[in-house]
């Protein structure tokens, strides 16, 4: 009998533990990045890449991407290290929309605020 008393408190506590990390939200906050390049169909030596990854080719020239909450960096790359063309701020739950201006040179971005409007500055993207 006494073994048993004893190993119900363990039992207690590991149940007490389980429910205690099941209430926990171990999900990440995330907005969406939508990145659309002028021309639809950039060359194909052009690159570009979000953070450290390269993008795949975009289809029709638009991609929307899901991102962790935060600022992350938009650039281009032909070969070598990527030239960084703006930072994009990523909101919960929003949409930050860029296009990427591949005609001019050097590229550029040119953001799209939530009112629809063009943002002030070509640097930085807010959803």
């Amino acid at each position: 009998m006494r073994r048993r008393l004893a190993a119900a408190p363990s039992v207690a506590a590991a149940l007490l533990a389980a429910f205690g990390l099941s209430a926990c939200n171990f999900e990440r906050a995330t907005g969406y990045v939508e990145i659309r390049t002028v021309p639809a169909n950039p060359p194909a030596h052009l690159k570009l890449v979000l953070d450290s990854q390269t993008l795949d080719p975009l289809k029709k020239g638009n991609t929307v991407l899901r991102q962790a909450v935060g600022t992350h960096k938009l650039g281009v790359a032909t070969t070598g290290d990527p030239m960084m063309l703006c930072e994009l701020a990523v909101k919960k739950d929003r949409i930050t929309t860029v296009t990427v201006s591949l005609l001019d040179r050097p590229p550029r971005c040119q953001c799209r605020s939530s009112t629809g409007t063009d943002a002030a500055s070509n640097k930085r993207c807010e959803g």
